[in-house]
């Protein structure tokens, strides 16, 4: 199947990012939805068909995070 992505001005200042009727993402810029709709495409083009994972607190990744400091 291939979906059909368009880009459509949102609420006057935002971009919207549709795969056929169902919205895929808000952007405040064209160049965000553009570069969304590239990587969607681009991925559908590899044979993705599921996103990647999504880092878990049980993932080594969370580690290399540093730790978010507020000022007092």
């Amino acid at each position: 199947m291939n979906p059909e992505f368009t880009i459509e001005k949102w609420d006057g200042r935002h971009w919207a990012l549709f795969d056929g009727d169902e919205l895929i993402c808000l952007t405040v810029y064209k160049k965000g939805a553009l570069e969304v709709k590239r990587r969607l495409e681009q991925m559908e083009q590899r044979g993705c068909r599921e996103a990647p994972p999504l880092p878990t607190a049980a993932s080594s990744d969370l580690g290399r995070v540093p730790p978010l400091s507020l000022p007092a």
